[in-house]
């Protein structure tokens, strides 16, 4: 069911009449963003598209799966150790009150999160998957760019020439998704958002 659900997903990115999967339908702004969020945005430096979208890495921003009842994860949520906090769907998300020195200590915590972005346009945040989703030219597979990489490959749609792919410990996503698209087998690589929830206010 995953699988469907994917090519569902890939398929809809390939079809130009509709709206970009990472912004949803609408691409008004659905809420006035924290200054904390804009700030942190534009402190992070670190600025990427998706699908044609663009988006600024929030500095010490992390979501966690609300399901996740971990005292480390508990803690991350207190609000004496963020600067701001929301939901997000199926996470909480928040800013680390030290930055990016506050994902490290969840990381050594065990605790699994994922980044989050900012998009200027909307003035929504996304949540990032960990996915780099890679269109692949003809002639190519998926196996022997993950391999030139030294990435993993997750999925892989040879029918449609799509693959996902995740960088492994020590590698940084954006510089992995950056060299890709120098690739002569890459067509495209997105780092795989999700902005699209429902903002609970």
């Amino acid at each position: 069911m995953e699988k469907i659900m994917r090519k569902i997903l890939v398929l809809s990115l390939i079809l130009p009449s509709l709206m970009s999967y990472a912004d949803g339908v609408n691409l008004e702004p659905s809420f006035s963003p924290s200054a904390v969020v804009v700030q942190k945005a534009l402190d992070s430096g670190v600025a990427f598209t998706s699908n044609q979208v663009n988006y600024q890495l929030i500095l010490g921003g992390r979501a966690i799966a609300k399901s996740d009842n971990s005292a480390s994860a508990r803690s991350a949520h207190s609000l004496a150790s963020n600067l701001w906090s929301d939901e997000h769907g199926p996470y909480l998300i928040s800013i680390g009150a030290d930055g990016r020195s506050s994902n490290s200590s969840l990381s050594t915590s065990g605790v699994n999160f994922r980044q989050i972005a900012y998009n200027p346009e909307t003035g929504n945040v996304a949540v990032m998957s960990g996915n780099i989703v890679v269109k692949i030219s003809p002639n190519y597979s998926a196996e022997s760019i993950a391999a030139t990489y030294n990435i993993n490959l997750t999925d892989n749609f040879e029918d449609i020439s799509f693959a996902w792919y995740q960088v492994t410990t020590g590698q940084n996503i954006f510089t992995i998704a950056q060299n890709l698209r120098g690739h002569p087998g890459v067509v495209t690589a997105d780092i795989e958002v999700r902005e699209d929830y429902r903002q609970a206010r």
